[in-house]
């Protein structure tokens, strides 16, 4: 049974810390201070100078949005399941690892990569085909070597596909402006 969401005061987190140390089980002190009993272990290590909030400690940041927005974010992050809109500014900070560093050359050059494999695994499969038929003769190597190549071009195009159908659903905006520059190039 989930508790209902309680703020605790200074007091009660040194008297839960205190107990928890001494023993008292975590289910019991959760009824008592009506808190998760994984609210009860991380206050008592916070209390004793362990847990994330004392080896990172958070910090309040305002900035300033539209009110457009802040709904097309809120619409977004309720879509994918976040409980507020706190919770999905924090998954934006933890997922833009080199994100705010993406440019216009990378996304370009990713596009130019992936309609490389898509052809690749064209070219590929019509040489298959073409063994297939008794058009071409190979040895049992190339046959092999030909079957794991194409394989890997397969399986890379579909991951790079991916990854782009990802990016366009996340709001990737001029994606296609990018693909059409790649496939002329």
């Amino acid at each position: 049974m989930k508790a209902k969401r309680k703020n605790l005061k200074l007091e009660q987190r040194i008297d839960l810390a205190r107990r928890y140390r001494a023993g008292e089980p975590a289910v019991a002190l959760a009824q008592v201070f009506g808190v998760t009993q994984r609210h009860v272990a991380r206050v008592a290590k916070e209390q004793t100078g362990e847990g994330l909030s004392v080896r990172d400690p958070s910090e309040t940041v305002a900035f300033r949005a539209t009110q457009s927005e802040l709904a097309a974010f809120d619409a977004e992050w309720r879509a994918r399941g976040f409980a507020n809109r706190s919770q999905a500014l924090n998954a934006v900070l933890r997922g833009r690892c080199g994100f705010l560093d993406l440019g216009q050359g990378e996304l370009a050059a990713f596009a130019m990569s992936w309609r490389q494999a898509k052809d690749l695994s064209d070219d590929l499969r019509a040489l298959s085909k073409a063994v297939v038929l008794g058009k071409l003769s190979l040895s049992d190597q190339d046959r092999d070597l030909l079957i794991n190549l194409v394989d890997l071009t397969r399986g890379l195009s579909r991951e790079m596909g991916r990854m782009k159908d990802a990016a366009r659903v996340r709001g990737g905006k001029g994606w296609d402006a990018i693909e059409g520059a790649a496939r002329d190039a």
